[in-house]
């Protein structure tokens, strides 16, 4: 028996009949397997730095995709990899996740060109026609704003106090309420610094103050109102400011009126803050979480004050660290994912939740509200650890976004290393000159290299 139109093939009917069996079976089950591709591929897919993040974030997000019936993939990826796979991919038009989390100071990195070439979306008009500007603390926005345009959500506010160990200020009679400056806190400082056993060892330094690390230098000349860059992108590293604190803080840190020791990280610290080397540590929000998991036997024993002030009735907070929200300009469904960023980070329920497990401040002001805020811990004894972060948020000087940030770093370490060779060899005798000096050396290095990106050192109105 002959197949109608089957003829003419060589090997007969029935090899035919097995060849269109075989075929059509394929393309059913190459048909199967795109579907199900297709039905795997996430609605979108969201990218953060940190594995605490991604725990926090997890249920909530787990809940958003059952209200909307959508799926979101939550990638882990190091913060080194994912800077320098993603600037890559944006550059070249490859796939990038639709929503990423930054870390501080890497805004700038993506930022260098014109804003029209930044490879993510613009949401300042967005923020201000939702209301979302006044509700969050502002000062926030600077640190992923790019010449007067928004290009991420801010996660945190990251208040700075000082943790220290109550027992032991007691117990050498410092009264914290009249720490209020600088001046003060170094004159106690000084004091108390000091052999108390007789083995030629010093028992107490005042604060841990590191030596050979930029943090705790950067976030006080912020707080004394010098700060890396002017809100309209002039290097400012080199104010008299900045020359001010660059000097006070290397004679804290060596020779006659040392009152710190570096206590690094990690174990290093852990032991430092139980044998009460240092009384007082630097403490933006993040870091409390931190001195509860490693030193969980000084519960009770530690407590918290606002940070002395330069001038009597001047600032007494700072900022240490950021995470903001990118949505790439490459998001399939910008709207949903404009929600899940409103749900993950400005919804309040969860904010006081994720407090409670983090100890990081949201900048959603309405959110403070929350009963977390408000609870005791008994880590830090006489103080409600949400509340005065909160007090402080306000205060927070905003630090501005730029896309050589890294390098404005790098050479404000450079002359302060500079600085500190020159206290160690003559004492205070013309260190004022000779700081001012070299941080304009190295403000000049900056200045030279923002010059040579045209995009940077175009007239601000044509930046509109």
């Amino acid at each position: 028996m002959k197949l109608p139109g089957f003829a003419d093939f060589p090997f007969g009917a029935a090899a035919l009949v097995v060849l269109v069996t075989a075929l059509a079976s394929g393309a059913a089950l190459f048909l199967v397997d795109f579907r199900s591709h297709r039905a795997a591929t996430p609605d979108l897919v969201f990218a953060t730095f940190t594995k605490e993040h991604a725990v926090a974030y997890r249920p909530a997000i787990v809940e958003f995709e059952k209200k909307h019936g959508v799926r979101v993939q939550l990638q882990v990826v190091d913060q080194r990899a994912l800077q320098g796979r993603l600037q890559s991919a944006l550059q070249v038009g490859a796939d990038v996740p639709d929503m990423v989390e930054l870390m501080d100071g890497t805004m700038g990195i993506f930022t260098r060109g014109p804003l029209p070439d930044v490879g993510f979306v613009d949401l300042t008009d967005r923020i201000h026609a939702s209301g979302l500007y006044d509700k969050l603390v502002q000062s926030r926005f600077g640190r992923w704003s790019s010449r007067g345009r928004i290009f991420a959500l801010p996660h945190d506010v990251h208040p700075t106090m000082l943790a220290y160990r109550r027992d032991l200020v007691e117990k050498l009679g410092i009264d914290v309420s009249t720490l209020t400056t600088w001046e003060e806190f170094c004159r106690v400082g000084r004091q108390i610094t000091r052999d108390y056993t007789g083995d030629g060892v010093v028992d107490h330094y005042m604060i841990d103050l590191p030596a050979n690390q930029p943090w705790a230098l950067r976030l006080l000349i912020l707080q004394r109102g010098g700060g890396m860059f002017s809100p309209d992108g002039r290097v400012t590293f080199d104010n008299p400011e900045a020359v001010d604190v660059v000097c006070w803080y290397v004679k804290q840190i060596q020779g006659s009126q040392r009152i710190s020791f570096s206590c690094d990280w990690g174990q290093t610290l852990s032991k430092a803050m139980y044998d009460g080397l240092c009384l007082f540590y630097i403490a933006p929000d993040w870091r409390t979480f931190q001195f509860q998991m490693d030193s969980p036997g000084l519960a009770g024993k530690m407590s918290l004050m606002p940070m002395p002030a330069w001038e009597p009735g001047g600032l007494r907070t700072s900022t240490w660290g950021a995470t903001g929200l990118a949505i790439t300009r490459q998001c399939r469904r910008f709207d949903l994912a404009w929600e899940l960023a409103m749900y993950l980070y400005y919804d309040p329920p969860q904010l006081g939740r994720r407090f409670a497990d983090t100890n990081i401040l949201p900048p959603y002001i309405p959110s403070w509200s929350q009963p977390q805020f408000d609870e005791a811990r008994a880590f830090f004894s006489g103080v409600r650890l949400g509340r005065v972060y909160a007090d402080l948020a306000p205060d927070v000087p905003d630090e501005v976004s730029h896309p050589y940030m890294q390098q404005a770093e790098g050479k404000l370490w450079e002359a302060f290393g500079k600085v500190s060779q020159h206290h160690a060899r003559h004492g205070e005798q013309g260190l004022r000159d000779f700081a001012a000096g070299e941080l304009k050396r190295c403000a000049d290095d900056v200045r030279r290299m923002i010059a040579r990106n045209a995009f940077l050192d175009e007239p601000a109105e044509a930046r509109r």
